[in-house]
């Protein structure tokens, strides 16, 4: 699916990959996480390879945003902070990241509140900003985020975009996959996929004068 793919991504930088559909930008995203394993080659967090790396201790380190949201019968709290022991201090720091947190803050229950079957309770958005949340509890070092904002309105686009600033400041390294130009403004790197290859690569600026370029007028 992957062929011929060699990059760097350092601390404190954001990395959109693009392409169009069936190019392998999901499949990236879990050979990132070691969710997959390459048959050669091998993804390093810190020099270490991610898919020999015990789960149970680099779980903490990782977030990851799924294309497709899957929230657990529970609390939001507990959704937040992954069904692991619950550091309120966090869960509301990832909250408010997000502009979730006022949201909360009407419900009854605040973040007692039970989110429902697969997040039945919750709307599209309410969902998404959810998932965003329990990506980014407790500052993971590396974060990949699979169509982060294909849900959110130009609220949760415009928090979006301030969240990827305080990931930056906080020295994550954000892996982005989209179809969206919004986040381009706080972009480091792009990756343009196309048939499980990198076309192009490099910063911003440049990739996007190359597409331009190539572009059909």
């Amino acid at each position: 699916v992957l062929r011929g793919l060699q990059f760097g991504v350092p601390a404190g930088r954001v990395l959109a990959v693009v392409g169009p559909s069936a190019s392998g930008k999901t499949s990236l995203a879990k050979l990132l996480l070691g969710i997959w394993s390459p048959q050669a080659g091998k993804v390093r967090l810190d020099g270490a390879d991610v898919h020999i790396w015990d789960k149970s201790e680099l779980g903490p380190y990782l977030g990851y945003l799924p294309q497709g949201v899957e929230l657990l019968e529970g609390t939001l709290a507990e959704n937040i902070a992954r069904f692991g022991v619950v550091d309120m201090d966090k869960v509301l720091d990832a909250s408010r990241l997000l502009g979730l947190d006022e949201f909360v803050q009407t419900l009854p229950e605040k973040y007692e509140t039970r989110v429902g079957t697969a997040g039945a309770y919750l709307s599209g958005g309410q969902r998404q900003r959810l998932a965003l949340a329990r990506a980014v509890y407790g500052m993971p070092k590396l974060i990949v985020l699979d169509e982060p904002n294909s849900s959110l309105d130009e609220q949760g686009d415009t928090l979006f975009i301030e969240l990827l600033k305080s990931l930056k400041a906080a020295g994550s390294t954000v892996v982005v996959v989209t179809h969206k130009s919004s986040p381009l403004a706080v972009i480091d790197k792009i990756l343009f996929m196309n048939d499980g290859r990198m076309q192009l690569w490099g910063p911003r600026d440049d990739v996007l004068a190359k597409l331009k370029e190539v572009a059909p007028s």
